[in-house]
């Protein structure tokens, strides 16, 4: 394909070009020097012949949940949903797929506050109101819960412990939230993944603009990669929201992202 910036000039040669041997000759070796530009190298990630790796997204749902089931299906791959309760009231039919997918489902707030800033009644009643909100829709009361931006004190987990909540954080950031492109996303985990890392990524947003189309993108990719290197993939809770045996549970410190 000739560049923009050069038509000009092609087209100025071409009016002078009165040979069709010459033309001819000359775009064969255009299309020839375009075929013999490499691909860029697919992604690799270190062999762990079984090992096991943790998806997770966070903020949905939203309307790019249904293409992360429908690959995470396609795939057979489970994954663990940390959901938004106001998103769950928007697309409540999203949650309810995620269980019958046999997907985990953990609690992420109302509405992705810093619970750090608040006082104890309002941090209860983020957590509880999602909780109620997941129940609701499943049947099956979270036991597990993420701090938004990882933030958390001890009046928070004190709080959430007495919800039967247990934190879930993360130790593999893709940083698709900030849409950095596909290939860094498949980067951001293939490169940093390690045995029963639990990786974060988003389906949705607590702002009322956002695109996960990247995420979508990169998801096929960084399974296939894993797979290849020999990992396999869990969920961090069962359907019934119950913790899954054996599973990790990520940090404890507060990571300050997300």
């Amino acid at each position: 394909m000739i560049g923009v910036e050069r038509r000009p000039i092609f087209l100025a040669w071409f009016r002078r070009v009165r040979s069709p041997w010459i033309l001819a000759t000359a775009l064969a070796g255009v299309v020839v020097a375009s075929a013999c530009v490499p691909p860029p190298p697919s992604p690799t990630a270190a062999s762990c012949p079984g090992c096991k790796v943790y998806l997770t997204f966070d903020d949905g749902p939203s309307v790019y949940t249904p293409q992360i089931l429908s690959e995470l299906e396609a795939k057979g791959v489970p994954a663990t949903f940390f959901v938004l309760g106001e998103r769950a009231v928007q697309f409540p039919s999203y949650v309810q797929q995620e269980h019958a997918d046999g997907d985990g489902i953990g609690d992420h707030t109302w509405d992705h506050p810093d619970l750090t800033t608040l006082p104890p009644d309002q941090v209860r009643s983020e957590l509880q109101s999602t909780a109620d909100e997941i129940a609701s829709l499943t049947g099956a009361p979270p036991t597990l819960w993420r701090p938004p931006f990882g933030a958390f004190n001890d009046t928070v987990t004190q709080i959430a412990s007495s919800l039967g909540l247990s934190m879930r954080l993360w130790d593999v950031n893709t940083d698709d939230w900030m849409m950095p492109g596909t290939d860094v996303i498949v980067s951001n985990v293939v490169n940093n993944v390690s045995n029963g890392s639990i990786v974060l990524m988003h389906d949705g947003s607590q702002e009322n603009t956002f695109d996960r189309s990247q995420t979508v993108a990169a998801l096929p990719t960084i399974i296939d990669t894993l797979r290849a290197a020999g990992y396999s993939f869990g969920s961090l809770s069962t359907v019934s929201g119950a913790a899954t045996p054996n599973a990790p549970a990520g940090p404890t410190v507060p990571i300050g992202q997300e």
